[in-house]
């Protein structure tokens, strides 16, 4: 079976994830990444030799072309590419705020939205999708998104808190962490003694976690009457704990949606 052509523009955090969980993966692809910061171009060089790795950017004939740079340079990256992109190339955009509708404006190719997170470099992640097209195109999202993750067709009207909810959605959670160790700190414990409890909490937390058991089911396992657990709920409704997850995650959404609007006005 040939291998499927994989160009990746940009090795940032999101480009890098998606170099690693591909290089941990089962997929047989022939991967090409595109990165102007020769000193990370070089760092990647040497942990996968075997990839072809470019300062500039080259035709793009086949396969898929993952764009992962920063919604502001993206307008200025089309300008930069339309030209060498082959009409059977598949556009793939993990961009925060990038509309399929503002990418056909540049490019008349097949496009896939996605919205992953952080945890596709463990092949762990999950992967929101949206796309302009029916099937499955070069088989991509079998042989290669269901490689890094789980993955699921969305409307792209969610993709704002798609993008709050999965996209963000590790930092809601470390951040909640980092507050409970320095709880731990604030309490009495040294920062290394609450890191370690918190720490082994997340660690065991998969275990509980399954398609057949809700957040509530987990929460009542846990809670007890006129226990521990109890009283810090208690407290966190008390200080309106829901309002805040909630005000954070529209903040999130309407900074998706004024991303859509900053590009479309370029």
């Amino acid at each position: 079976m040939e291998k499927t052509d994989i160009h990746i523009i940009g090795l940032g955090n999101l480009g890098s994830s998606f170099l690693e969980g591909l290089m941990s993966s089962n997929s047989d692809h022939s991967i090409k990444v595109y990165e102007l910061n020769n000193e990370v171009l070089e760092t990647y060089e040497k942990l996968y030799p075997e990839n072809d790795y470019f300062n500039s950017f080259d035709d793009f004939n086949s396969g898929v072309l993952i764009l992962c740079v920063k919604p502001q340079s993206i307008n200025e990256i089309f300008n930069q590419i339309k030209g060498k992109i082959h009409e059977d190339v598949l556009i793939c955009s993990p961009i925060a705020g990038l509309e399929i509708d503002h990418i056909e404006k540049s490019l008349g190719n097949k496009i896939i939205r996605i919205m992953p997170n952080l945890l596709i470099r463990n092949n762990n992640g999950f992967i929101p999708y949206a796309k302009n097209y029916d099937n499955d195109y070069i088989d991509f999202i079998k042989s290669t998104l269901n490689q890094l993750g789980r993955t699921k067709e969305f409307s792209e009207e969610y993709f704002p808190v798609i993008t709050a909810l999965s996209g963000s959605g590790p930092a809601w959670f470390f951040m909640l962490s980092n507050e409970l160790i320095e709880a731990g700190n604030k309490l009495g414990l040294s920062n290394q003694e609450s890191e370690i409890l918190v720490n082994e909490i997340i660690k065991g937390l998969p275990e509980f976690i399954s398609d057949d058991v809700t957040f509530s089911d987990l929460i009542s396992k846990v809670k007890s009457p006129k226990g521990t657990t109890e009283a810090g709920i208690s407290s966190l409704k008390n200080d309106s704990f829901d309002t805040i997850i909630l005000n954070a995650i529209e903040k999130a959404s309407q900074r998706s949606i004024e991303l859509s609007k900053e590009l479309k006005s370029e």
